[in-house]
């Protein structure tokens, strides 16, 4: 081959390898491009959007993306509360997945509904506000607001922790009113301090913090598939099913109280092992001293109906009451005047004295030094029910036991409630015709008994039965008695009247 012919061949060969890192080249440009593509449409409508939001990268872009999308999103309002926040993301802390649920008010913060979002493979789903369960009433929340959560989200460094997790796939999620269980470890960001990556032993052995059980704004780094309820509270998980808390600070701190999306103001939790009881919507915890034996038999005796029932249980939002409830087959009362820290143990009649087993049990305390309760039984054919009240004036410590109305009859006892030491109500079953109940008042401490009618015509259509007296109270010149329907339902109604003995009127129901 001559000299020239070479030099040309090997010229055309160049030239090609050229052309084809060109376009290799250009084919990773493109490529690169893609994934970082971004596409909002104009207008999201309800149901499925192509929607592509590129490299998100939470710890940099924080929520913005999301607030792109809600500004197009039809039928949707600008004042929002994140209402759930998950993630899947990638070994980088760029977006995979998420889902994104909204609470929604309009401009007076009137709760329109909630809004949700789902975005996977360039897809997203929108469902637009929806009231579709009327009970679910929210009010605006600066803990949960999409602006606050972004700032927060932004100082979480997600890659770095990513790389030290052991995780073998990531999550990062967020939920209203979340409170991690006490010694739980966390990443403790209440001081405003920046955070630092730790290592799954650095972290368990709580390098960053230990929760104090009163969190309430907090992100979740995690593989996506533990069960988050039994994480937040079980610090013997962390072994096998490594998570990552980081806790902030609320905006709104007189907000930042349990999590009442959970929890009633004065609730309870039960195991096969414990009975704990709560106030302030789960956060302020307290553990009685129940014996395993004690809770198992209690358990054996409701096996029927949820244990405690709401008006064997008095726990009041007012700490400076006594806490009570009943447990056994045979009743036993047990007393607290200290919040739990101690409990005093109250024996009451046993089913021998009432002739069978006594399966009504209601207790309440007006003051630290009076209180009351109510036991009955069951009817049965030819013997009828027994029911019996007893008051005490030095907090429990003695009783006075006294007669209810229509002792013996097919009207057992529902529950008692006492507004002071003189006035209350005791509801009556009225039998099988009806499903609500048969009041009687008492304005001398139960000496005597007087029936009283309810305007039960102005309820509701809806409303069909109560089950318990939620409360008795007097105040602003008026009695105001609140009927509800316990464990079995949600609905409550409001009677007031300016002494037991008069008319009352039906005021609201909800």
């Amino acid at each position: 081959m001559a000299p020239r012919e070479g030099l040309a061949t090997r010229g055309k060969v160049l030239l090609v390898g050229v052309l084809l890192l060109a376009m290799l080249g250009a084919l990773v440009g493109v490529f690169i491009w893609l994934r970082g593509a971004v596409y909002y449409p104009d207008t999201i409508v309800s149901g499925e959007n192509t929607c592509w939001v590129g490299r998100y990268d939470l710890s940099e872009d924080g929520f913005a993306p999301l607030q792109k999308i809600i500004d197009r999103s039809q039928d949707m309002s600008q004042n929002v509360d994140v209402a759930a926040f998950e993630a899947r993301v990638d070994g980088e802390g760029y977006v995979i997945s998420l889902s994104l649920s909204l609470d929604a008010f309009d401009e007076t913060g009137v709760f329109l509904g909630r809004a949700n979002y789902e975005y996977y493979d360039r897809k997203l789903f929108y469902s637009p506000p929806t009231l579709e369960n009327p009970d679910l009433i929210r009010q605006e929340n600066p803990n949960s607001r999409l602006e606050y959560l972004d700032g927060l989200i932004k100082t979480i460094p997600l890659r770095e922790q990513i790389g030290k997790s052991g995780l073998e796939q990531y999550a990062i999620r967020y939920q209203p009113h979340t409170m991690v269980g006490k010694d739980i470890p966390i990443f403790d960001g209440r001081s405003g301090a920046a955070f630092e990556a730790l290592s799954p032993e650095e972290y368990n052995a709580g390098v960053g913090g230990f929760s104090d059980g009163k969190t309430n704004v907090a992100f979740l780094l995690y593989d996506g598939e533990a069960d988050v309820t039994l994480l937040l509270y079980d610090r013997g998980r962390m072994a096998s099913e490594q998570t990552y808390w980081y806790v902030f600070e609320p905006a709104d701190p007189a907000l930042a109280v349990g999590n009442p999306d959970v929890y009633e103001e004065c609730d309870y939790s039960i195991g096969s092992d414990y009975l704990r009881l709560m106030r302030n919507y789960g956060q302020d915890v307290i553990n009685t001293d129940l014996t395993a034996d004690e809770l198992s038999e209690t358990l054996d005796f409701y096996r029927n109906s949820p244990y405690p029932t709401p008006e064997s249980l008095f726990l009041s939002p007012d700490a400076t009451l006594p806490i009570a409830f009943f447990y056994g087959g045979n009743p036993v009362l047990k007393i607290s005047a200290d919040n739990g820290a101690t409990w005093n143990t109250v024996p009451f009649p046993r089913a021998k004295d009432f002739g069978r087993s006594i399966t009504k049990r209601a207790v309440g305390f007006v003051t630290p030094q009076f209180g009351y309760v109510a036991l009955g039984t069951d009817w049965s054919m030819g013997g009828g029910e027994h029911k019996r009240c007893y008051f005490t004036s030095d907090g429990g410590i003695s009783w006075t036991d006294k007669t209810l109305p229509l002792a013996g009859t097919s009207s057992t006892l529902i529950d008692i409630a006492m507004a002071d030491e003189k006035n209350g109500v005791v509801a009556l079953n009225e039998g099988v015709v009806s499903y609500l109940p048969l009041l009687y008042a008492t304005t001398d401490t139960g000496d005597t008994w007087e029936q009283i009618s309810l305007p039960y015509y102005a309820l509701p259509r809806e409303i069909q039965y109560f089950s318990t007296i939620d409360s008795l109270i007097y105040e602003d010149g008026k009695f105001v008695l609140t009927l509800s329907q316990g464990d079995s339902g949600t609905f409550k109604a409001i009677f007031t009247t300016i002494a037991l003995d008069k008319p009352w009127e039906f005021v609201e129901a909800h």
